[in-house]
């Protein structure tokens, strides 16, 4: 017989690409260390520009505005 139990695998966000930039305003904001936070969709970006590094913030289940 077949074992039909799903796979034990998780998704890992590696990467976010692009930016929200309609239909809001002051979404963008840099802090003390220099590093760019944003949102995307439901994510919060923190880009650390010198080491081309993200950090996300995963909390939400609706989109961010």
């Amino acid at each position: 017989m077949a074992d039909r139990t799903a796979p034990s695998c998780q998704l890992r966000l590696e990467w976010v690409y692009g930016y929200r930039g309609h239909q809001c305003r002051n979404n963008l904001y840099y802090t003390a260390g220099k590093e760019v936070v944003y949102f995307v969709a439901g994510v919060g970006v923190v880009y650390n520009t010198r080491e081309h590094s993200q950090k996300f913030f995963l909390g939400h289940n609706d989109d961010i505005i």
